[in-house]
């Protein structure tokens, strides 16, 4: 046994994560292309409730949330269920 009591040979399972996913976007594509990526755009958003009507969580895909994240990352969070009015 090691001095903080454990088994050093023990198994230590990996830590697993959930973020969310960023997709890589050409800084071309979001000045001169119609790109759908937020919540505000999305058939499933309810802007009286301020929710996702699938129950996805709505904080990374706000469109201020999107442009702070392309400006610092050049990535966006595209929402998997987005759905285009």
């Amino acid at each position: 046994m090691s001095q903080n009591g454990q088994n050093p040979g023990a198994f230590t399972p990996k830590r697993i994560r959930r973020t969310i996913k960023l997709d890589r976007v050409q800084a071309s594509d979001f000045n001169n292309l119609p790109l759908t990526y937020a919540c505000e755009h999305c058939s499933f958003f309810d802007p009286e409730k301020d929710r996702c009507l699938m129950g996805m969580p709505t904080a990374p895909h706000r469109l201020s949330q999107q442009h702070k994240t392309f400006d610092l990352t050049g990535h966006m969070a595209f929402c998997r269920f987005l759905e285009i009015d």
